[in-house]
């Protein structure tokens, strides 16, 4: 059967090589491309499809694997392999669809009868990739042959990135995840199932660890004598990788917490299970909320290093009764596989209670000594939790060496409760930081630092990360074991360390003088130990936030740290650890909505990060630098992985900048700095003229020989020119500016136009831009066209004013005389200035008398004065003697309010302005003055008077009548609020007019005949009085009842017995 695809379909998606290859024979293909390279392409899932009535049996079609193969030429190729059923059927035409990511269908059509894959059939692929997209050439054709039922399908993406973080979904919770350094693979351990992923997140195994028939109560091996027993999901407590035996410890929650040993390359190979060697074998626990922790270590006998592993769990109530073990990973002698190979009840079995509610989050070993990380309460009835790093020797065969430290976040230890950790290098700067912080412990780049972070019982809703060195850790124990063995427990006479787990915890220390000989203590020697609150090792938290911090790691960039910080809601937090000491927040991808798993594990190469969901794993890169296109937006991140590749014009990493090691090419995102032109000489340049520029740029890239370097102004790069460097000068351009007929106008009331500027290499890349501004000095003048003179002379372009031919223009050296004022001279302008009086009432035509100043060049010319408010009236300036003009005012009217500034402009003969700098203040007695306590509060100098004539406040000449020694009596508009409690004591506004000049003026209030008592504070003039009512007294005989409300006017009284009574009541009500 033969089918035939046709090249259109193809050509956005990229070549598709499809071999169905039937068992035992091989038919061919026949295909043509034109290819070109293709790099880091992904394959994330492929799955072949039928519906089950299609198939023999009922059966399915399953995909069992996807990988990577390199093919000819060096090409990546997508390999994705599926094995299912196929029979015969009758149909003729079928259809294969081929679905990316964007939804996109691709068809292939079944052209010959006689067998075909039915129309229920698909093909579902996902993939993603870097590189070019492969154009198919020639139409693509399969041909096969049916021989038996069973087919393998072998297809082969070559394609572009689909878009979208790479994903792994589990069918169920997921627990533990951890990875191989050695193949990059992951390890996922969810409740009733074991993945083995590759570094892609591609399934390459699965095993199914349950349900399985258990029971807390049941012993193993569990068989049908244990009636309990029924199916119980299997929670993956632990995981745990030996890259060097090639194996995988699973430890699960059902049998007592027995564990595996499985194969690295095929965890689905269970290399050693025995549910049989009794309660020496049972590891983790079978409780779901109880932590467990373990890490790969050694164990020494007769010179043979064995291999084992530690484990530190919670109390669970069926488990294995040991709180830390050593277990053992190979049968030697009479123990076997998984046996608790120590016994020491102080630390194992002693600690081992509910009471001390011991929760483990950490364990890791360093030079030699492993260490454990978990929360806990003293066991006392003080149930108030803290957290504790415990230490001891690697190969401590007793446990002597035990010793525990109190880690305290923040000084009041407000954040007490360990969540996750994290053990890195902390970068250069964070390294320096910490050893300014701490003055006896200095910490290199390469020393280690412990990142935990913390929740609240404090402050629920609160948490943070601290971080400790390791140095400053181990020194504090050192401390704490040389007070127990040397000073009786004593440091600078406090008392910091004791027994813990024990019944007599204060009198274990004292004196033992070779204790120097016994670095992993000894049997003689005081153990276990633990430091007292008071000697707890404290940080403070290097960040804070509002949402639960569940987990961390940390990474080094340029030589600063950076963590990633998983929240509750989902959510990965990327924080400059070095910046400062709060640090710089990022979002890390998009939020799930599920609480982000402990394990926050880095790829091979350190640059994605596995995020893990309550089902999900995402592999997210460390860095997005290429989505933001300029460089402010580059360096506004704060990034420590970003930074702007100035002469390729993008956000990258510094390895991907081609030139980041020369002179300013590659500016790191958290130094905030881009390419900026700091000055131009000339800074500007007249609009007539052209000339060249130089172009200051302190941080011009270093450019090589053959760079070509171009000025480019306007918006549409309507004048391009070549630049070149200053001559001995790193930092300064040089290029020629546009001619004046390409520069546009100057808009509006501008005297400049600002011409946008681009520098640019190698003609495609912007590394810089700014604006120049072309001046226009006849354009000054619009500005303020009342002092054309000083408007000019005073510009920040340097023009000249010609006074003859009122002509604002460039400044001209070879021009001169008493009509040119040269630029910053402005005394010299022509003039008119000082009008008296100051004050201009409306309605009344007041003179106005003013001064010239340097005026000779206009003499025998007339003047005439205008304003706005006298359009279009002009009147005649009248010359009064030497200096001084005069006119004879004006009848102004103006209602809107009560002052505004009046400026007059002065004309010659010729209608040219001159300079005026005459501005007065035009009031109107009447507004804002309504009523007589009004107009006789104006301040004196307006000669307001009230004119009851006219019933308003005018200015004195334009009443004909005297003005009354009082206002007429107070009126009462309204009261707030009208109703008000028996007792009293509450304000009433009383709002109205005439009601006094000062608060003085207000001689009794009564409201509803209670007297109210006057709030002089909130008087105000005339229209305002506030008081506070007194009670209701019951008049006499006082034994009866008084009524349920009274009602009454509102008085006010005010000097010279003027009373004004209100129109509307008081009432006074019971409350109810």
């Amino acid at each position: 059967m033969r089918f035939r695809a046709a090249k259109k379909q193809f050509e956005e998606f990229g070549p598709v090589q499809m071999n169905y290859t039937f068992t035992l024979r091989i038919i061919s293909v026949m295909s043509e491309y034109d290819h070109t390279q293709q790099s880091g392409l992904t394959c994330t899932r492929a799955r072949l499809f039928v519906q089950p009535h299609c198939c023999s049996h009922n059966s399915q079609w399953v995909a069992v694997r996807s990988d990577t193969v390199v093919g000819s030429a060096g090409r990546t190729a997508c390999v994705c392999r599926a094995v299912g059923c196929l029979s015969s059927f009758s149909t003729t035409s079928s259809s294969l669809e081929l679905s990316d990511k964007r939804t996109n269908r691709y068809d292939v059509s079944a052209s010959t009868g006689g067998l075909a894959l039915p129309a229920e059939a698909g093909l579902e692929a996902e993939g993603t990739g870097a590189g070019s997209v492969h154009r198919l050439t020639n139409e693509m054709e399969w041909w096969w042959a049916w021989s038996l039922t069973m087919v393998t399908m072998e297809i082969v993406f070559l394609s572009p990135s689909l878009g979208g973080n790479v994903e792994f979904s589990s069918t169920s919770v997921i627990n533990n995840v951890v990875s191989d350094p050695r193949t990059g693979r992951l390890y996922v351990g969810a409740v009733n199932s074991l993945y083995q992923l590759n570094s892609k997140l591609e399934v390459e195994f699965v095993s199914k660890t349950g349900p399985r028939r258990d029971n807390q109560l049941c012993t193993p091996p569990v068989t049908n004598t244990c009636e309990e027993a029924k199916d119980t999901d299997n929670h993956n407590k632990l995981l745990l990788v030996h890259s060097a035996k090639d194996i995988l410890v699973v430890c699960g929650s059902v049998f007592r917490g027995i564990c595996s040993l499985r194969n690295l390359s095929n965890v689905d190979h269970v290399i050693y299970f025995s549910d049989s060697n009794g309660e020496k074998s049972y590891v983790a626990s079978t409780e779901e909320g109880v932590s467990v922790v373990g890490v790969m270590s050694y164990y020494t006998v007769g010179g043979v290093q064995l291999p084992v592993f530690l484990v530190g769990k919670g109390f669970g109530g069926h488990d294995c009764t040991k709180l830390i073990a050593t277990r053992i990973l190979l049968d030697y002698h009479e123990w076997v596989v998984f046996d608790s190979i120590i016994e020491a009840s102080a630390v194992q079995a002693a600690s081992f209670v509910r009471a001390y509610l011991h929760d483990f989050r950490f364990a890791f070993t360093d030079n030699k000594f492993v260490y454990f990380l978990f929360s806990r309460t003293l066991g006392t009835q003080d149930m108030r939790v803290f957290t504790v790093i415990a230490r001891m020797c690697e190969n401590d065969h007793s446990y002597y060496s035990y010793t525990e430290l109190q880690l305290n976040c923040s000084a009041t230890n407000k954040y007490n409760k360990a969540q996750a950790a994290f053990v890195g290098e902390p970068g250069q700067v964070l390294a320096k930081n910490l050893s300014s912080s701490n003055p006896n412990v200095k910490v290199s780049d390469q020393d280690k630092v412990l990142f935990v972070t913390f929740t609240s019982d404090e402050d629920p809703h609160s948490s943070a990360m601290c971080m400790y060195p390791l140095q400053a850790i181990n020194d504090q124990f050192e401390q704490l074991t040389k007070a127990c063995y040397l000073k009786h427990g004593m440091i600078n006479d406090k008392s910091v360390v004791y027994s813990p787990y024990a019944n007599k915890p204060d009198e274990s220390c004292g004196y033992h003088p070779n204790s120097d000989n016994y670095k992993c203590g000894a049997e003689f020697l005081p153990s276990p130990l633990a430091s007292k609150a008071e000697f707890a090792l404290s940080a403070e938290p290097s960040v804070v936030h509002k949402t639960r911090l569940t987990a961390v790691a940390v990474a080094v960039e340029m030589g600063h740290a950076v963590g990633f910080l998983g929240t509750a809601s989902g959510k990965v937090l990327k924080v400059h650890l070095s910046a400062s000491s709060k640090g710089h927040e990022q979002e890390l991808g998009e939020g799930t909505g599920d609480e982000v798993n402990k394990n926050l594990l880095f790829d091979s190469s350190r640059e994605h990060l596995f995020i893990t969901t309550r089902e999900k794993i995402s592999k997210v890169p460390v860095q997005a630098c290429h989505l933001k296109t300029s460089c402010q937006d580059c360096v506004s991140m704060k990034d420590p992985y970003c930074g702007w590749c100035v002469l390729e014009g993008k956000c990258s990493q510094k390895k991907d900048c081609g030139r980041s090691t020369e002179r300013n090419t590659w500016l790191w995102s958290p130094d905030q700095k881009c390419v900026e032109i700091q000055t131009f000489d000339p800074p500007n340049l007249s609009c007539k003229k052209t000339q060249q520029v130089v172009i200051t740029i302190p941080a011009l890239p270093a450019l090589r020989e053959q760079d070509q370097l171009e000025c480019s102004f306007g918006s549409s790069d309507s004048f391009d020119t070549a630049a070149q460097l200053v001559q001995h000068s790193q930092t300064q351009v040089a290029c020629s500016l546009p001619n004046p007929e390409v520069i546009s106008s100057t808009p509006g009331d501008w005297d400049f136009v600002s011409v946008p500027l681009k520098i640019r290499v190698n003609k495609t890349t912007e590394v810089t831009s700014g604006e120049f501004h072309f001046y226009n000095c006849a354009a000054t003048v619009k500005k303020n066209e009342n002092t054309p003179c000083i408007t000019c002379v005073t510009s920040q372009w340097g023009c000249q004013w010609d006074a003859q031919n009122h002509v604002c223009s460039d400044q001209d050296y070879s021009v001169s005389g008493l009509n040119i004022i040269k630029p910053q001279q402005p005394d010299n302008c022509p003039r008119f200035e000082s009008p008296e009086p100051q004050l201009i009432p409306v309605g009344v035509a007041i003179p106005i008398s003013f001064q010239g100043k340097n005026l000779d060049i206009y003499d025998g010319r007339s003047f005439s004065i205008g304003t706005e408010l006298m359009t279009p009236d002009e009147e005649q300036v009248t010359k009064t003697g030497g200096s001084k003009f005069q006119f004879a005012g004006y009848r102004f009217s103006y209602d809107v309010q009560q002052e505004v500034n009046v400026s007059f402009h002065i004309k010659d003969t010729d209608n040219h302005k001159i300079d005026s700098t005459l501005t007065v203040v035009l009031y109107n007695c009447a507004v804002g003055r309504e009523d007589c306590s009004l107009c006789k509060h104006a301040d004196a100098k307006y000669s307001c008077v009230w004119c009851p004539a006219r019933r308003s406040c005018v200015y004195r000449e334009l009443c004909q009548t005297p003005e009354p020694q009082q206002c007429p009596d107070p009126q009462i508009i309204d009261i707030v609020p009208r109703f008000g409690p028996m007792n009293g004591r509450i304000a009433v506004t009383i709002r109205g007019s005439n009601m006094g000049i000062r608060k003085e003026d207000i001689t009794s209030i009564t409201v509803a005949g209670v007297e109210c008592t006057h709030l002089a504070d909130r008087y105000s003039v005339s229209t305002s009085v506030v008081c506070e009512i007194g009670p209701v007294s019951p008049a006499p005989p006082f034994d009866v009842p008084v009524d349920q409300e009274t009602s009454g006017v509102v008085v006010v009284e005010v000097v010279g017995g003027r009373r004004g009574t209100s129109k509307v009541e008081f009432t006074y009500r019971m409350r109810r």
